[in-house]
């Protein structure tokens, strides 16, 4: 995938495996590879507090790898994960592309 500078990112699909214990590695596939600003805001949006198991509230985010966020998340947590990675994509695109663009 080519970077696309300033075009909104938006989520096209989405997977889950199982990984040691109660947690899944969930991957996001993006319809695009963001440049580096974007995937800079992305990963330091700021976003409401997490609640839950405490390795949702104290674990780390998502990582943005070309076209395709991965974040390893508790399975009971999917939905919150799911919730704060469209957060993160409306404030990413927001700042990076000007738009308010839905997405998920």
């Amino acid at each position: 995938m080519e970077d696309r500078g300033p075009v909104p990112i938006a989520v096209v699909g989405r997977t889950v495996a199982r990984e040691i214990g109660d947690r899944v590695e969930v991957e996001w596939e993006l319809d695009g590879a963001p440049d580096l600003e974007w995937t800079e805001v992305f990963q330091f949006a700021d976003v409401d507090e997490r609640r839950g198991p405490v390795d949702w509230t104290d674990g780390g985010g998502p990582d943005v790898v070309g076209g395709t966020v991965r974040w390893f998340v508790p399975s009971s947590s999917l939905d919150d994960a799911d919730a704060e990675v469209d957060r993160r994509l409306e404030v990413a695109n927001r700042r990076c592309c000007g738009t308010d663009r839905a997405v998920g």
